[in-house]
């Protein structure tokens, strides 16, 4: 039989319809097998809870993909037709008497009649419709196809979900949880990246050092003879180096640097003094204890991870919580580092999600990274109070160089040899030390008669023949009524010690606010000495005065 024969396109074409019809045959069961076993998992899962569902969006994403692993098994699973079987269907709907059918097999036998056997076909076939032969009866199960998945999709919406074992409700809980753990470790990934880049900015290009080699150049310039110049310089650099010392502490530290009366009662009286030894080699640029601290947890959470045994997994976990939240305290009550607090308080929170099997080994994963944003954050405020440590050296240095401009000692040609601020601040301190005692040596030479010495003082006799050029005029302007332009209050003879009580009040004023400005920070440490000492000169000179 040839292949461009009216018989063989009859009998492909028939093949074809047969293999259409069982794929749409096993599609239609397969499909409604599937919409039945959706059907029961939503009811066992909306009514019982003991089978855990997707979200909404979920389970109808899921209920769509019912008609393509429908269409998939139909291609896979089908019954797939012959060319006898095409011929078969052909030689029953035609009437031929098995006529195709041995068309179909010549190729297999053998014998004189083959001709006159494909001729009698080929005249028939001409006459033979495919979609006669095999017509396609879909309409009667479309419906089926269409009420059963309607129904499912009904369920889907309206049927309400019940929970009697309280299976749902720790699903949802566990659910949301894990929605938590992924945005704080998102959340830690990006803080920790970003701290890190800082830390490599900060290594790179410090300020502060840049601020203070500045300052080191400007002393190298001074000249004795040129004591203006001198003191525009070094008040410059003092400007500049008093403003970066304030970003650094409103931005970094804030409360760390406060009074170390205040710290102790920020934690209470009875507060573990390991917490406040750690404040104190904060405010000294010292983070190893804290370090040491975290990375003892660190060593604590690996152990808790490795323990089975239920009762000393709580006790590690709540040795664990009690050190980070004493931690966490110090960074929110007494650091003021809010970066510090969240990230010590994700640790936590991830510790005791770890409790959770599902969970345990994200949780862990999450509360070692926390530890390690940590650690970070530490490495800044340490990296930040030693900033401030050499800003307020050398605004002390400033103010050196300052009494030494006023007593015009102040050469640059003496700091060639100087090569860090400690060296300058000592120079200056034996310069001024040596003025100090050159000082005390005049006065003492002074005091035994010597060209130094003091007067005794008294009132200069007055001689009233002397010829002035003083006249005594007053204005002869009329006195009228009208707007008063100016009033003069004058007094006599005060009372006793009235001018005292003035002068106590309006200079405690000053001090107290001298002392505001410098607790809220606005004075940098390397002036309260001198502020204080000048108040309290200003009270004992006061005193000394009075008696």
């Amino acid at each position: 039989m040839a292949e461009n024969s009216l018989t063989a396109r009859l009998l492909a074409q028939v093949l074809k319809r047969m293999q259409l019809a069982a794929i749409g045959r096993r599609f239609f069961t397969t499909f409604l097998v599937c919409c039945g076993v959706f059907a029961a998992v939503l009811l066992a899962a909306r009514f019982s809870g003991l089978i855990a569902l997707p979200a909404a969006e979920s389970t109808w994403l899921a209920f769509s993909a019912v008609p393509l692993v429908s269409g998939l098994f139909a291609w896979l699973l089908h019954r797939r037709p012959s060319l006898p079987d095409a011929a078969r269907l052909v030689d029953r709907s035609t009437g031929a008497k098995d006529l195709y059918l041995t068309v179909s097999m010549l190729g297999t036998s053998a014998g004189a009649y083959q001709p006159l056997v494909v001729q009698s076909a080929e005249s028939r076939a001409a006459n033979v419709k495919p979609e006669v032969v095999l017509p396609f009866t879909w309409q009667k199960r479309f419906w089926h196809a269409v009420w059963v998945p309607g129904l499912v999709a009904l369920g889907i919406f309206f049927l309400p979900q019940f929970d009697p074992f309280g299976k749902v409700a720790a699903a949802k809980l566990n659910e949301r949880r894990n929605d938590r753990l992924a945005e704080q470790k998102k959340a830690t990934e990006l803080r920790l990246e970003e701290v890190k880049r800082q830390l490599e900015e900060h290594e790179e290009s410090n300020p502060t050092d840049s601020a203070i080699e500045e300052l080191k150049l400007t002393f190298n310039k001074m000249k004795a003879d040129k004591k203006n110049e001198n003191l525009k310089m070094l008040s410059s650099d003092q400007k500049d180096i008093g403003k970066l010392w304030r970003q650094i502490s409103s931005e970094k530290l804030k409360d760390l640097m406060k009074s170390s009366a205040s710290s102790d009662q920020q934690f209470g009286a009875n507060q573990d003094e390991k917490l406040k030894k750690w404040v104190k080699e904060l405010q000294e640029g010292d983070a190893g204890g804290v370090q040491n601290e975290l990375q003892e947890l660190k060593e604590q959470l690996q152990q808790l991870a490795a323990t089975k045994d239920p009762l000393k997994r709580s006790e590690l976990m709540q040795e664990l919580k009690e050190r980070l939240q004493n931690l966490e305290k110090m960074a929110h009550e007494k650091l003021n580092n809010e970066q510090l607090a969240s990230a010590l308080e994700r640790a936590m929170q991830q510790m005791e999600l770890s409790e959770n099997k599902d969970m345990q080994q994200d949780a862990m994963e999450s509360a070692m990274q926390s530890l390690e944003l940590s650690e970070k954050e530490l490495e800044q405020v340490q990296q930040a109070v030693k900033d401030m440590k050499e800003l307020e050296e050398a605004l002390r240095t400033i103010q050196q160089a300052k009494k030494l401009n006023d007593q015009e000692k102040l050469d640059g040609a003496q700091t060639e040899k100087c090569k860090t601020l400690a060296e300058y601040e000592a120079l200056y301190a034996e310069m001024l030390a040596q003025g100090e005692a050159g000082e005390e040596a005049g006065e003492e030479e002074g005091e035994g008669g010597g060209p130094g010495g003091f007067g005794k003082g008294g009132a200069m006799p007055e001689d009233d023949s002397v010829e002035t050029g003083f006249k005594s005029e007053q204005s002869k302007s009329a006195v009228v009524a009208g707007k008063m332009l100016l009033s003069m209050q004058t007094k006599g003879e005060a009372e006793k010690g009235e001018v005292v009580r003035d002068y106590k009040q309006l200079l405690k004023s000053v001090k107290q606010g001298a002392m505001e400005a410098m607790n809220t920070e606005q004075i940098p440490p390397g002036y309260h000495e001198s502020i204080k000492s000048y108040f309290d000169s200003l009270e004992k000179n006061k005193e000394s005065k009075s008696k």
